[in-house]
């Protein structure tokens, strides 16, 4: 649509600003939209360029793909905008009002409050709970491949392996009974959490259909997790004197200025169970898909372990696992020279602009070695940007980079068939049906 095209406004007085598609025609795609949400981005930004206005009335709805755009909301503006969007609504019924959740006036606190249990210490420290994760799913895999190579689903191993080094770092708890139960619960929850979002006319959680059921079951799974691990360290209390101090230590703290409730700890806790893992295990599991699919990389991966943290960097740039951010202007703003008002609901997917041309050179190629030199400060959103920068960044990446390192010195990871792996854009990117491979131990 050029811009002597536009029509002037979409209804409640919305003001249309920018190009984007007829409401006719994204009515007729609402299907593709809800099956492939990836693809239709492409689409309208590749046919109406960095800045989108979708054809909707109320709230006005833009998405922006330049780096720059999203730099200008993230970073340079974060301030005049809030993160009441339906997005993080609807995550909140899983997570609470925790760190990922909470708007600015409660989150700017918390955050100062977590801070100390992301120290260097602290992530150093997780080194010792990889590397427990790792020997046991040697172990299991030693033992499944006794009798020759074997085939796994390696996004459940990436889960499990993610959710036992979470708990471990941050908790301090060995959960290794339940990993299989509090993964399946976080799923279950999420895919609520996604399917509320697209459903206009989801019903409050309070009405008991069978969708909802699911989902407080799920919740109510997190909170049994909750209270074992707080009952585990309760029992246990550290020495006022101890050297490390995780973040269970600080969310208990009796001697914080405003001790924190029940409610939220509990909070914070499950943000991280959440958060924690699945991000982390979402781009380990994309990270194999392309080792497979260029072997290239995957031998330069084998010969030079080191070279892991390139490998995990490229792979969160090309499968983002937080895909979509979103924020509502509390202003009028001017990105990319667009006039977005106050009130608007803005839309930044970090897929397209890894994506974007003006911020990487062959965008769509599988090159960890763009990031010898350390990650670009614009253009690159894993973890999001400015003031709500993902506080453990440096643990993931860290941990990332171990798993990827230990399993691909140790083991042959080969694809089970050539097919495309679908995605399913979840909470975080998914592959549909889980993600199988054949592994087989090498011998040095």
């Amino acid at each position: 649509m050029s811009e002597a095209e536009l029509p002037k406004r979409y209804g409640w007085n919305t003001p249309v600003t920018a190009p984007g598609p007829a409401g006719g025609k994204m009515l007729r795609s609402l299907h593709a939209i809800l099956k492939d949400p990836l693809t239709y981005l492409e689409q309208v930004w590749q046919e109406h360029g960095d800045v989108v206005q979708f054809p909707i009335p109320k709230p006005a709805t833009y998405l922006v793909s330049s780096p720059e755009g999203a730099r200008e909301i993230l970073v340079n503006q974060h301030n005049q905008t809030s993160k009441q969007t339906l997005q993080y609504n609807n995550l909140s019924l899983v997570t609470g009002e925790g760190l990922l959740t909470a708007e600015t006036q409660a989150w700017r606190p918390r955050r100062r409050m977590l801070q100390p249990a992301f120290h260097q210490e602290m992530i150093a420290l997780s080194e010792h709970h990889v590397s427990v994760g790792l020997e046991k799913l040697d172990q299991h895999w030693n033992e499944l491949t006794q009798a020759g190579p074997a085939i796994v689903d390696i996004d459940h191993a990436m889960m499990s392996i993610a959710l036992e080094i979470t708990c471990g770092a941050l908790f301090g708890v060995a959960i290794d009974d339940e990993v299989d139960e509090i993964t399946s619960a976080t799923l279950v929850a999420l895919h609520g959490v996604v399917a509320k979002a697209r459903n206009p006319l989801a019903l409050p959680m309070i009405v008991p259909t069978p969708a909802n059921l699911r989902m407080r079951r799920a919740i109510s799974r997190l909170d049994k997790a909750v209270d074992a691990i707080i009952a585990a360290r309760l029992s246990n209390i550290l020495a006022p004197d101890a050297p490390i101090r995780d973040m269970l230590d600080v969310l208990l703290d009796p001697d914080l200025e405003v001790p924190l409730t029940k409610q939220q700890i509990r909070d914070e806790i499950v943000t991280f169970i959440v958060a924690g893992h699945e991000t982390v295990a979402s781009a380990l599991t994309w990270a194999w898909q392309l080792l497979i699919t260029n072997p290239g990389e995957m031998q330069k991966l084998q010969l030079a372990p080191e070279s892991a943290k390139l490998v995990f960097d490229e792979s969160l740039r090309l499968y983002p696992p937080a895909w979509i951010i979103t924020r509502r202007t509390l202003s009028d703003m001017i990105i990319d020279g667009i006039e977005i008002p106050a009130n608007s609901l803005v839309i930044i997917s970090p897929w397209l602009v890894h994506r974007n041309p003006k911020a990487w050179e062959q965008p769509l190629e599988f090159q960890p070695e763009r990031f010898i030199g350390g990650s670009p400060q614009l253009g690159y959103l894993p973890f999001g940007a400015g003031a709500r920068l993902c506080i453990g960044k440096e643990m993931a990446r860290l941990e990332g980079s171990m798993i990827l390192a230990h399993i691909a010195k140790n083991w042959q990871i080969t694809a089970v068939h050539n097919e495309p792996v679908p995605i399913d854009a979840s909470v975080t990117l998914r592959p549909v049906g889980g993600m199988p491979v054949r592994i087989s131990r090498l011998i040095k």
